[in-house]
């Protein structure tokens, strides 16, 4: 084997770029996540169980705002076997997402926990 020197060899030498993506973070009171074409269809989000300390427990409703209205929203789990061994998944599940310009497969969107404690739907853009 050849040595290069700390360079990349080959036909794609110079062609690396980086893309970074955060398609998801939690802090104490935002939660980002990509939506999926499932999320959209089925007008949820998918909690990451990083950021399942953000929410209420599943079975519990919220008020989830978007824009300057309310709508009742609930946390749901369900058993899943995406990858071994058999898990929860949660979600915020809210039909008042179905058609807002920002609940689009793609998208990346922020849960900010008020301090009323109900909870605020935004599109992050890019």
């Amino acid at each position: 084997m050849g040595r290069t020197r700390g360079r990349t060899a080959g036909p794609r030498a110079g062609r690396f770029r980086a893309k970074i993506d955060v398609p998801m973070s939690v802090s104490r009171s935002t939660y980002r996540h990509r939506l999926s074409s499932e999320d959209v269809r089925k007008a949820r989000i998918l909690i990451t169980k990083d950021a399942w300390k953000l929410f209420p427990n599943p079975g519990e409703r919220v008020a989830l705002r978007i824009g300057a209205r309310r709508f009742d929203a609930e946390i749901k789990s369900e058993n899943c076997v995406c990858v071994p061994p058999e898990h929860e998944h949660y979600h915020l599940i809210c039909p008042a997402l179905k058609g807002q310009a920002g609940f689009k497969s793609g998208a990346l969107v922020v849960i900010a926990k008020d301090s009323d404690g109900g909870y605020r739907f935004v599109e992050e853009r890019g």
